[in-house]
């Protein structure tokens, strides 16, 4: 605990309405409450729920321990999704991944393939379309948006029942034919789940944001087997800073959650090759450079045409003017069309991804593969259906790679399954600008480790050339689309974009035009200040006349020793409007200017003062309590003061 003496309340920290204007009510008197008597009941002990979220608040350790906990939930919900995805694609096709076995008949029932591939898409959005119109609209799309937006806006917080409405969404949605990614779903799932617990614990807005990026590192961990690259991935992309702290939780989480998805599914290689893959000779790193760009530009172009085709499709549902929920099903008939044309894009395609890797495709093959799964998942995101895009563009990386190391076997001793694996990290490194997440999923997915050096080189040039063409990602884009800004460089300034309402405390006092100079001047000094506005009437109800300084009365008295009123005199028209940003403020506060101006509302009535002292000092608290947040303890510090104090 601080050890300073009690302040006094200075105007900007007194509460006030939002309507600053003086009113007046009669007191009321205190309660009296009787002190207590030896006979008196002593107080209830805290419920359990409160101990544990003193202790969590109080203790790192704690934390740490609630940490593993939410990687263990995220690890089975990453499994309970994968069931639900393959179960409900084995009722509907007969197998639970359909695109391995493209083109077949239903296995037991017999359908022929046309049937369950035109009608499947649609029964499948019937399902969840009105789901996520009804209790979630957040839930549709690719997910990961909407958690680095609550994250950097919201302070972590994402409503329960997301989770839920996301996992049958998602499931329906892939399981059902839809091109998407199990990634995007299982992150906003998990960034669900730490964020309730968080706020299950009334945790402070800090440790719900910790929390939830440790749920979103989870996900990606149990998903891909990758628990390095789960926590690199939630300190990139969705906490956008690096801390040794951060790093220490998402850690916890990230490896609880790879663990618990191994200990039930098998500790298995994702996208397991069968042979080990090297570059012996360093000549070869000139075609690394080029896959990395070619590839880079693969998924940035995937990211353009994905928010190209969602713009369409919202000009043509905005033509037919039908229900939102009924959105999915309607379009989803096109998307069964295009799965009878080629079973093979049917899912997220992870056994076809193997395939091309393995060299099962020809080139032209793989290039239509390419295009056509990127126009596949555009429409299932655009159509209103709930997947990942990650997923998908290491797939458009995985086969473009695979398509130039084959254009360039005869130039090379490398396999072309070495372009294609280091074009999945091209391909993401493009299209998210996540350079370390690009370098490490690949590597534990595939577990070549001898890769490391050429997807470095191919993940920075493919960034490079993303971030030359391009500001958004392939995540942001969405987000700037709809006006939601994750970041502005005026955030990071002193004053960030606090409005004057915010800024502005009590009006010190409020001068009359009938005010003389000298009762003016002595207002002015009871008050402490050396400017004042002069209202209609001498109340913050009055129309707003003007500014009066110090200077002016001298100047004035020294003109007129009659002792005028203000209204014979020139007032300074300055006032700030209350929703002005504080440059605004501050351009009418630069010397030369009065020491303080008025805050008027949209009727033109002061609501409240700004003045240069006041601004400073509450600039000042800002800095003290960040400095009084940022004094962190330790057991051994604790320990050691202790036995200081025994001394």
């Amino acid at each position: 605990m601080s050890n300073r003496p009690p302040q006094p309340f200075a105007r900007d920290q007194i509460p006030s309405m939002p309507n600053m204007r003086a009113s007046h009510s009669p007191s009321r008197p205190a309660k009296h409450t009787p002190a207590s008597s030896p006979g008196a009941a002593s107080p209830a002990p805290p419920f359990p729920a409160d101990r544990v979220r003193q202790l969590v608040a109080a203790h790192r350790s704690a934390l740490a321990v609630v940490a593993v906990g939410i990687g263990v939930l995220v690890g089975l919900a990453s499994v309970l999704f994968d069931l639900m995805i393959r179960g409900w694609s084995w009722l509907g096709t007969g197998y639970a991944d359909y695109a391995g076995h493209a083109g077949a008949a239903h296995s037991w029932l017999g359908l022929p393939a046309w049937v369950f591939l035109l009608f499947l898409p649609v029964i499948s959005a019937l399902l969840y379309g009105p789901l996520v119109a009804r209790f979630a609209p957040s839930a549709r799309g690719h997910g990961i948006p909407e958690v680095m937006l609550a994250v950097a806006k919201n302070g972590g917080r994402i409503p329960g029942r997301v989770a839920v409405v996301k996992l049958i969404a998602s499931s329906l949605t892939i399981g059902g034919g839809g091109s998407a990614g199990r990634e995007g779903p299982i992150v906003q799932v998990g960034a669900a789940l730490g964020s309730s617990i968080a706020g299950g614990l009334r945790l402070p807005t800090s440790r719900v944001v910790l929390l939830a990026a440790a749920g979103a590192a989870g996900g990606i961990a149990a998903t891909f087997h990758a628990p390095l690259a789960g926590a690199v991935f939630a300190l990139e992309v969705i906490l956008a800073a690096f801390s040794a702290e951060s790093f220490g939780y998402v850690v916890l989480s990230s490896v609880a959650a790879s663990v618990t998805a191994r200990a039930i599914q098998g500790s298995h290689t994702m996208v397991d090759i069968g042979a080990s893959l090297t570059m012996t000779d360093l000549t070869d790193m000139g075609w690394v450079a080029l896959v990395g760009v070619g590839a880079g530009l693969v998924g940035l172009g995937f990211s353009k045409l994905l928010y190209l085709i969602e713009d369409a499709i919202d000009w043509l549902w905005g033509f037919l003017r039908l229900p939102e929920w009924s959105r999915p099903a309607v379009l989803g008939l096109v998307l069964g069309a295009g799965l009878v044309a080629a079973p093979v894009l049917y899912g997220s395609g992870g056994s076809v991804q193997l395939a091309a890797l393995s060299g099962q495709y020809s080139i032209g093959v793989l290039l239509l593969l390419v295009l056509g799964r990127a126009i596949y998942t555009s429409w299932t995101i655009g159509m209103g259906g709930s997947g990942g895009v990650f997923a998908p563009t290491l797939f458009l990386g995985a086969l473009a790679g695979s398509a130039f190391g084959q254009a360039i076997a005869y130039l090379t001793d490398a396999s072309p399954a070495v372009y294609g694996v280091i074009g999945m990290g091209a391909a993401f490194a493009g299209a998210a600008r996540a350079p370390l997440t690009g370098v490490l999923i690949i590597v534990e997915m595939t577990e070549q480790y001898s890769l490391i050096l050429p997807l470095m080189l191919a993940v920075v040039l493919a960034t490079a050339a993303s971030r030359y063409l391009t500001r958004a990602t392939i995540y942001t884009e969405k987000l700037r689309r709809r006006g939601d800004a994750l970041t502005q460089p005026v955030d990071r300034t002193l004053l960030g974009r606090r409005s004057a309402q915010q800024l502005m405390g009590a009006v010190p006092a409020v001068l009359s035009p009938a005010t003389t100079l000298d009762e003016a001047a002595r207002t002015m000094r009871q008050a402490g200040v050396s400017a004042l506005p002069v209202c209609r009437g001498g109340s913050l109800e009055g129309e707003f006349l003007g500014v009066v300084t110090a200077l002016d009365l001298a100047l004035a008295a020294d003109v007129a020793p009659t002792a005028p009123t203000l209204a014979t005199m020139p007032l300074n028209h300055v006032s700030v409007p209350a929703h002005c940003l504080p440059s605004q403020v501050l351009k009418r506060l630069l010397p030369g200017g009065p020491e303080g101006v008025p805050v008027l509302d949209d009727a033109g009535c002061v609501i409240g003062w700004i003045s240069q002292p006041d601004l400073v000092g509450k600039m000042r608290r800002a800095q003290l309590r960040a400095l009084e947040q940022g004094k962190q303890s330790s057991w051994g510090s604790r320990f050691l003061d202790r036995r200081r104090a025994r001394r």
